[in-house]
């Protein structure tokens, strides 16, 4: 008999429809996907991008969902929408096994804990979440209360990462219930753009310019101060002994600011804009090694987009895909850099510059890392999940 899976998620995420996909065509799981809007499925505004965003991807195709009500009037999700009180009843149409929600703070997955506890319905969470961000001394107060009372409605929880599961055991998750259940991406584009690298190579150098013998540092992101671009040109600046172009993909408010540093430090640098999910492989094909000097992010996706391609990373020690068994591992195909040390960040761009064996050997144990933390690595852990979660008392 299959195990009837709900997930209850704000909309639709171009990441994780791979990710469903594979779940309803799992002969275990009967799956079904309640997002609260349909954010993603039309063109909308992205503020941190500064662009219009419609992905160029079948993001509904392939498995059962329904929407729970319609896009937020900013057009973008947060803690307090979507929030539908169809939640319930929509849950109970489909009486579910096991409930999977995203996090815990959103408001449809309190709806969803409320269902769950008064039907005896196991409920499993996934997130990002991790210790790093600073936070002030009433926040991490407030929190110890709050998440600790969440957790202890959670029955399995499914981690990304390495910080994701120090965060889970910070807030009181027995180490037993934690199960290893990668972010996934667009997997099967990934690993044909690997296949057939060369060409795209030099397709996308000959598109923006690039020589063939430059060393590609690639940013990938919003360009926003959050993340940080401008220390990609000031670090590049720095760098002796190598030609080095600073590709970036992706847009907003730090754009112009990036475009004027490159000019007035002489910097060879590109930028590509917005780049939709059917020509980004192809940039990270052109490129020598991945940049991202973030000063926040909880565990990018762009760092398995990266590995699986087979690119050497060099990351900010603000980044949570960090770890000795996740994407990125320190000392084998990633450098870590303190968040806004350029000298730091310069050194380890000439260093993979400079040393194209090295450069070759962190690359090929990218592909190595990422075959572990794989799409079939997710469906292998949201099994165990679910058996576990299955398996506690009610």
């Amino acid at each position: 008999m299959k195990t009837r899976l709900a997930i209850v998620v704000t909309h639709p995420i171009q990441h994780f429809v791979p990710f469903y996909r594979a779940l309803a065509a799992d002969p275990a799981i009967e799956l079904h996907v309640l997002y609260g809007a349909p954010i993603g499925v039309q063109a909308y505004f992205d503020e941190e991008m500064q662009a219009e965003i419609s992905w160029n991807m079948d993001m509904l195709g392939g498995y059962s969902h329904e929407f729970l009500g319609p896009v937020p009037d900013d057009g973008q999700p947060c803690v307090r929408e979507p929030n539908s009180p169809k939640v319930a009843d929509r849950l109970a149409a489909f009486a579910p096994d096991v409930v999977l929600v995203y996090g815990h703070v959103q408001a449809n997955v309190h709806r969803a804990i409320r269902w769950c506890r008064s039907r005896r319905v196991p409920l499993m969470t996934i997130g990002d979440s991790e210790l790093l961000r600073e936070r002030t001394t009433l926040t991490r107060a407030v929190k110890d209360i709050v998440v600790r009372w969440i957790f202890r409605r959670y029955s399995a929880f499914l981690s990304v990462g390495d910080r994701n599961a120090d965060f889970y055991r910070h807030y009181g998750a027995p180490a037993d219930r934690i199960f290893r259940c990668p972010f996934t991406i667009d997997e099967a584009a990934y690993r044909a753009a690997k296949a057939n690298r060369a060409a795209l190579r030099s397709e996308a150098r000959a598109t923006y310019g690039i020589a063939d013998d430059a060393v590609v540092a690639l940013f990938v992101g919003k360009l926003s101060s959050r993340k940080r671009p401008v220390d990609l040109i000031e670090a590049v600046a720095r760098v002796k002994g190598a030609k080095v172009t600073a590709l970036f993909a992706g847009n907003g408010d730090q754009l112009a600011g990036a475009k004027a540093r490159a000019e007035a430090t002489g910097v060879d640098a590109r930028f590509a804009g917005f780049v939709n999910v059917d020509q980004l492989p192809a940039l990270y094909a052109a490129a020598d090694m991945l940049v991202h000097p973030s000063g926040a992010d909880p565990h990018p996706l762009i760092c398995s987009e990266g590995a699986c391609i087979g690119l050497p990373m060099i990351l900010s020690d603000r980044i949570g895909a960090v770890g000795p068994t996740d994407i990125a591992r320190e000392g084998e195909n990633a450098l870590v850099f303190p968040c806004g040390d350029i000298a730091a960040l310069a050194g380890m761009i000439e260093t993979l510059a400079t040393d194209g064996p090295r450069r070759d050997a962190m690359g090929r144990r990218s592909l190595e890392i990422f075959d572990e933390c794989d799409l079939a690595a997710s469906v292998a852990g949201i099994h165990r999940g679910i058996e576990a979660a299955l398996a506690r008392p009610r």
